[in-house]
């Protein structure tokens, strides 16, 4: 008998593998995914991710209303549940005044458990969300603001996957074996990128550890904030937001490139009208530089807003042949200092939307 078989037959339960064949695995049944906010935020370890001062904790605060109460959240009705929410960068003052912002006069939820104290990972972290979990009835939603509040000190000798793979692991596996949805506020890098999945903060061990991520940003080009979501169980999706600041809530107002119209790509529009074809062309009648006429002409044939004629050559399509004597009636709202731009929503009647609209 040989060293391997010997070891087969003696070997502690440690260090034998769990197998399943190919034919059990096909006979198993699974319970669906519970979502926590109906596809766009399933059970199990999501990322909540932005730059700072855009939003993203009054977004998580809405995740926790909207579950607490069983209300609506960007357009989605949540199924009602307990919510453990961690706000670990704000005191109790602060908490209690951007609660009575989203709710003056209602009665807050009594499931809705807030904590501004908390242990590291790894320090005893962990624990305190388990026993919080047990004790609850119906739980659903932890959400940790921020990431930074609650990781463990890295260790000697980590490489920075490794760092923040470990960071997330813990709080991964609670997701995955109490069927929770547990959400990570986290910060994306300063610098932009064509994918906005990859300005989140860190390495490829932060996304590669959760399930979904979800991007909160505003874009260059137009000035409207998109929520991006990609994930496992996660249908990746793009949705145009709008923070309502009477409510101090986000709302869903479409699909982003339909809703958010920007000044460039209505001067493209006027471009292909005017007959110009080619990027140079168009770039030239425009005033729009050379990169960023490839990089828009780009995303329109690809949302559909204009058509690929041939190579190197644009036009319009039927639809925004019929509307674009309704670009001309749009107004010019400031930006910030010095700067405008035009941004349109494309609904009936036009609407014009000020960048203030997106604090």
């Amino acid at each position: 008998m040989s060293y391997e078989q010997t070891f087969a037959q003696t070997a502690p339960d440690q260090f034998r593998l769990n197998t399943f064949s190919a034919a059990e695995l096909q006979g198993m049944v699974f319970p669906p995914i519970r979502w926590i906010v109906p596809d766009i935020l399933p059970e199990g370890l999501s990322l909540l991710c932005g730059k700072p001062k855009l939003g993203k904790s009054w977004m998580a605060l809405d995740l926790a209303f909207a579950v607490a109460e069983g209300d609506n959240c960007l357009g989605s009705t949540c199924e009602q549940g307990a919510v453990l929410y961690l706000a670990l960068e704000d005191n109790r003052r602060r908490l209690q005044d951007r609660l009575r912002k989203i709710k003056p006069s209602e009665q807050w939820p009594s499931n809705l458990s807030l904590i501004n104290e908390a242990p590291r990972i790894g320090a005893g972290g962990l624990r305190c969300i388990e026993n919080w979990i047990a004790t609850q009835q119906n739980p659903r939603l932890i959400i940790v603001d921020t990431l930074a509040t609650v990781r463990p000190p890295r260790g000697g000798g980590q490489t920075d996957y490794a760092a923040d793979y470990g960071a997330l692991r813990g709080l991964h596996q609670i997701a995955s074996e109490r069927r929770v949805g547990i959400v990570v506020v986290h910060h994306v890098r300063k610098t932009e990128g064509d994918d906005p999945f990859d300005t989140v903060s860190g390495s490829t061990g932060i996304t590669g550890a959760a399930d979904a991520t979800l991007i909160l940003t505003k874009r260059s080009e137009d000035g409207g904030v998109v929520l991006y979501g990609r994930g496992r169980d996660l249908q990746e999706f793009e949705k145009g937001v709008e923070f309502d600041k009477e409510r101090c809530r986000w709302k869903y107002v479409g699909d982003p490139d339909t809703v958010f119209l920007s000044g460039s790509r209505q001067r493209i529009l006027k471009a292909l009208e005017a007959g110009k074809q080619t990027p140079a062309g168009i770039s030239d009648h425009s005033n729009l530089t050379i990169d960023n006429t490839h990089q828009l002409l780009k995303r329109m044939v690809d949302k559909g807003q204009i058509d690929k004629s041939g190579r190197g050559l644009y036009e319009l399509t039927d639809r925004h042949e019929k509307s674009l004597s309704t670009l001309s009636d749009v107004s010019v709202c400031q930006f910030g200092a010095g700067e405008t731009d035009k941004l349109t929503v494309l609904t009936s009647p036009v609407e014009t939307i000020t960048a203030e609209d997106f604090a």
